[in-house]
């Protein structure tokens, strides 16, 4: 009698089980791929930031480098190759130490000389994510802007 009660507690057990499992299933798997979705847009803004700041860097070597924007543009798509195509626009600008922004090739500051030369690399991605989520655009257009004086 009583090895036939363990066995019925037993059982009881095992249905309460695969009740549980099958109300919390659906709820384990949203959050596992809510978490991989997070990782995946997490991954994709630091190569993007990564990149710009490569595509900067490479202008920022010298003020002949600072106007080749063409390659700092492919240095940076080169750098987030594994994100597939991105977009990459290289700019340059100079200012004064009173923060007034002047022409890079004839522009001067008074009482300061020559302006302080800046390049900037932005870039941009259409990241789409793993699940059409409520509340969020899909593609999502992320992005990064690196700035660096030049030497």
């Amino acid at each position: 009698m009583m090895l036939n009660n363990r066995w019925s507690n037993r059982k009881k057990r095992r249905g309460s089980v695969a009740i549980e499992l099958a109300l919390t299933g659906p709820l384990l798997l949203l959050l596992l791929v809510g978490a991989a979705d997070f990782a995946r847009v997490f991954y994709h803004a630091v190569t993007l930031a990564n990149a710009a700041g490569t595509g900067a860097f490479y202008g920022a070597q010298n003020n002949i480098y600072s106007g080749e924007f063409a390659q700092m543009q492919q240095a940076a798509q080169t750098d987030a190759k594994d994100l597939g195509t991105i977009t990459a626009v290289a700019g340059r600008y100079c200012d004064c130490p009173s923060g007034t922004k002047v022409d890079c090739v004839t522009g001067s500051c008074p009482n300061y000389g020559a302006p302080r030369v800046y390049v900037s690399t932005q870039t941009k991605e259409s990241f789409s994510p793993l699940v059409g989520w409520t509340g969020i655009p899909n593609p999502v257009t992320t992005g990064r802007t690196a700035y660096v004086r030049v030497q």
